[in-house]
C-alpha cells in the first residue's frame, strides 16, 4: 500500500499537482432506477435483485437425489447490492454471501449468511454505504474518495474453499475471512497465521490432490509492486513463500498450477493508479487494455529458485483457467480466453448496465485456448480448443494440476450476457454434450461431483460423476441447485432443489464430501 512518503515521490516524478475538479465520476446509482426482478424484456435482473434476508431451512425436492450425493456444497457471490436508497455500479461490487446445501440421509438443508466483514458490519450499523468499491466510489465526491486506496477492503464474495475442517471466504488482493462450515457464521479475517505483511492472497488458489498442497498467489500493489506465492502444505503448515517484482503493472485473476511449474499472464490490462488514487474514478475505471503489447507469460518452477522464464504471446483477455499440466517438457495450460475485455472496461457494457436497469451491450464472448509451452526450445504456442460465450470452467478436482480430459462450464445463449447452458467439453476431442435450462431460467458454475470411492484416471472417457449449478427462474422469481449426471449432461436434472426464494448470481463452488 503507499504511504505518504511513496506519494510524494510518484507525484513529484510524475510531475502531477493536486489542482483536480472536486468530483468524482462513478458515484453509488439511485435505487429507485433499477426494477427489482425485471420483466419479461428482462428476466436476468433478479440475478443482481439483492438477498437481503438470511435463512436456514430444509429445502423442497423435485425429483431424486442420488444416494452417493451425500456431503455439502458451498457456493459463493455478492448478495447485497443496495444501501440507505443507493446502489453499487456493478454486478462486481456486493457484499459477499455464502450459501451451504448439506445433503443428508432424509432431505437437503439450505442456509445462507453473508460474510461480515469490516464493511458489511460497518455500513450495516450506518444504514448506508461508507466505503469504495472495485467499481463504485464512496458516496461524497472527490474529497470521499481522495487518496482512499486502502478502504477498497474485502467483499469476501469471490471463492469459498473449506480446507481442514474449515470454510474461507477470498476477495481479490486481501486477506480471507474464515466461516464456520456448518453455520457459515464469521469467524474473522486470517492470515493463516503469517505476519499480515508477509504475503497478501487472491481470489484463486490450487489444491494439489496428488500431495495436498494448497498454493496461492498475491499481488501487493505498491511503488514496486510484487508477486508472492504462498504455499502450504497438507498438514496446514507453511511450506513456502517467494515474491517477484512483477514486470508489469497489470491486473490478473487467476493463474496456472501444475505439479512442477507455476505459470503467471501478465495480459495487458494495465493498471493506471493515479485517477483512482486521487479520488477521480473507480478502480475499474483505472483499467487500460494495450493489446499492442500481448500477453506476458512468467514460467517459474514449484521447488527451488531457479530464475523465471518469461514468454510473449498475442493479447488474450483470462478471468479463469481450466487446468494446466506437464507433458513431455511442455506445459499445456488451458483458459477461457477473450480478444478484448470490453465487458469489465466499459460502463455501457451488461455487468454494469444491468444494474442500472438497462440491457446494455455485448462484446467479446469467452473461448476455450490452450498455451501450448515448450520448456526447452522456449517457446510459447496458443492453440483455439472450442466454444463460443462461455465462461466459468470446472474439472474433476482429482485432475487438478494433472492430466484431465474433461471440463464443465456455463455457456450464454446467442446474444445473451447471463448464462443458460452448462456444458460438458471433451478436451481430447473437441466434443460437446450440453444442457440448456431455457431463456428464462439463468445458471452458474457448474461444479464436477466425484463419485465416492471412485479413481479416476487421467483419460477416462465416462468419467461418471454429479454435476450442479445453481438455477435463477425468472418466472417464479426462486432459485433452485439442479443435480445433474456428468456422463448424462444432457439428460438434464435429476433432482432440483427448490429454494423458496430467488439467489443473485453467484460466482464459484466448493464440493466436500461427507458432513
Amino acid at each position: 500500500m503507499y504511504t505518504r512518503r511513496d506519494f510524494m515521490k510518484l507525484v513529484g516524478g510524475a510531475g502531477l499537482t493536486l489542482a483536480l475538479p472536486g468530483c468524482a465520476i462513478s458515484p453509488p446509482l439511485n435505487k429507485d432506477i433499477f426494477p427489482d426482478f425485471g420483466d419479461k424484456a428482462h428476466p436476468y435482473f433478479g440475478l443482481v435483485t439483492s438477498l437481503h434476508k438470511e435463512h436456514d431451512y430444509e429445502a423442497r425436492i423435485e425429483g431424486t437425489v442420488p444416494s452417493e450425493l451425500r456431503g455439502v456444497f458451498y457456493r459463493i457471490g455478492p448478495g447485497l447490492f443496495d444501501r440507505g436508497g443507493l446502489r453499487r455500479r456493478s454486478v462486481l461490487d456486493g457484499d459477499g454471501m455464502v450459501q451451504s446445501f448439506t445433503f443428508h440421509d432424509k432431505g437437503v438443508r439450505y442456509r445462507n449468511r453473508f460474510v461480515r466483514t469490516k464493511r458489511y458490519v460497518e455500513e450495516e450499523a450506518a444504514g448506508r454505504f461508507l466505503y469504495p468499491t472495485w467499481c463504485t466510489q464512496a458516496p461524497g465526491g472527490f474529497f470521499a474518495n481522495f487518496w482512499k486506496a486502502g478502504a477498497v477492503t474485502s467483499q469476501a464474495g469471490v471463492t469459498v474453499y473449506r480446507i481442514d475442517n474449515r470454510l474461507y471466504a477470498f476477495d481479490e488482493g486481501s486477506l480471507p475471512y474464515e466461516l464456520d462450515p456448518v453455520t457459515l457464521a464469521t469467524v474473522g479475517e486470517t492470515s493463516f497465521g503469517l505476519p499480515h505483511d508477509m504475503t497478501t492472497y487472491a481470489a484463486h488458489s490450487k489444491v494439489d490432490p496428488k500431495n495436498g498442497d494448497w498454493l496461492h498467489f498475491g499481488i501487493r500493489f505498491g511503488p514496486e509492486p510484487r508477486l508472492h506465492i504462498t504455499i502450504f502444505s497438507r498438514d496446514g503448515k507453511l511450506r513456502s513463500h517467494r515474491f517477484f517484482h512483477m514486470p508489469r503493472y497489470v491486473y490478473m485473476h487467476d493463474w496456472f498450477v501444475t505439479d512442477r511449474y507455476l505459470v503467471f499472464n501478465f495480459q495487458p490490462l494495465e493498471i493506471h493508479f493515479w485517477g483512482f488514487l486521487l479520488g477521480m474514478r473507480s478502480m475499474v475505471e483505472s483499467l487500460r487494455w494495450k493489446p499492442g503489447e500481448g500477453n506476458l507469460l512468467m514460467v517459474v518452477e514449484r521447488e527451488g529458485n531457479a530464475k523465471p522464464l518469461f514468454l510473449e504471446s498475442p493479447a488474450r483477455f483470462m478471468w479463469h483457467g481450466v487446468n494446466a499440466y506437464t507433458e513431455e517438457g511442455r506445459i499445456i495450460a488451458d483458459f477461457i480466453g477473450y480478444d478484448t475485455p470490453d465487458h469489465l472496461r466499459n460502463t455501457d457494457s451488461a455487468p454494469f448496465a444491468v444494474m442500472r436497469g438497462e440491457e446494455g451491450e455485448h462484446y467479446d464472448t469467452g473461448k476455450v485456448r490452450r498455451y501450448v509451452i515448450d520448456l526447452e526450445q522456449r517457446k510459447i504456442k496458443e492453440e483455439f480448443i472450442a466454444g463460443e460465450n462461455v465462461e466459468w470452467p470446472r474439472i474433476n478436482a482429482h485432475h487438478l494440476c494433472n492430466r484431465y480430459r474433461f471440463a464443465y462450464m456455463a455457456e450464454g445463449r446467442p446474444g445473451a450476457f447471463f448464462w443458460s447452458v452448462v456444458k460438458r467439453l471433451d478436451i481430447k476431442t473437441g466434443k460437446s454434450t450440453r444442457f440448456d435450462f431455457g431463456k428464462t431460467e439463468f445458471c452458474s458454475e457448474p461444479v464436477f461431483i466425484p463419485l465416492p470411492g471412485r479413481i479416476y484416471e487421467s483419460l477416462d472417457s465416462v468419467e461418471p460423476g454429479g454435476v450442479v449449478t445453481e438455477v435463477y427462474d425468472s418466472r417464479s422469481r426462486t432459485s433452485y441447485l439442479a443435480v445433474l449426471r456428468a456422463e448424462k449432461l444432457s439428460h438434464g436434472p435429476l433432482a432440483k432443489i427448490h429454494l423458496t426464494h430467488h439467489a443473485p448470481f453467484s460466482y464459484h463452488g466448493w464440493w466436500n464430501a461427507g458432513n
